[in-house]
């Protein structure tokens, strides 16, 4: 498979010449108040996952449910 590069007119800098020296920016770095921080955004998508799949479920089965009647 063949690679191909063009001029991109965003200018990316190149993070991987310099180690990071600043480990509050690391992913779970220290908060304002300077305790380190919970990084809970893969749980967060789990909750938003969860809601969305059960109120699709509730309206699949109120569907059904009406479909049956009217049947």
């Amino acid at each position: 498979m063949a690679a191909r590069s063009f001029e991109s007119l965003i200018d990316l800098p190149d993070l991987t010449s310099e180690p990071l020296a600043d480990f509050s920016r690391t992913v779970s770095g220290l908060g304002p108040d300077a305790e380190p921080e919970i990084n809970l955004g893969a749980f967060r998508g789990l909750g938003y996952a969860l809601v969305i799949e059960s109120a699709l479920v509730i309206i699949g089965s109120a569907g059904w449910m009406l479909w049956h009647i009217l049947r």
